[in-house]
């Protein structure tokens, strides 16, 4: 497996434990609040993290049927992605 699609897949991976922490805050939110933002914000939670656990599948088990041309977009995808849940994460807590 190349070493681009190896990161690509642990950035997914980390994206998907980002997400369940995030689902989980959300959860406790709106069972505090029932507020129709948080409600929001948890179903985009869900909905992406099973965005990101496909992609983890494909980028594991596929990963190689990709040209190597894409590897360095794919990286960028999943690490733009990491960042934008890390400062969502930081925002929420």
């Amino acid at each position: 497996m190349e070493l681009l699609i190896l990161v690509a897949t642990l950035f997914a991976s980390f994206n998907v434990i980002l997400l369940v922490g995030l689902i989980y805050l959300y959860a406790r939110i709106v069972a505090k609040t029932r507020a129709g933002y948080s409600i929001g914000l948890l179903v985009f939670a869900v909905l992406l993290l099973l965005h990101n656990a496909v992609t983890v599948f494909g980028y594991a088990f596929m990963g190689g049927f990709f040209g190597d041309q894409l590897y360095p977009i794919l990286v960028g995808i999943t690490v733009c992605e990491f960042g934008g849940l890390v400062a969502l994460l930081k925002v929420t807590v």
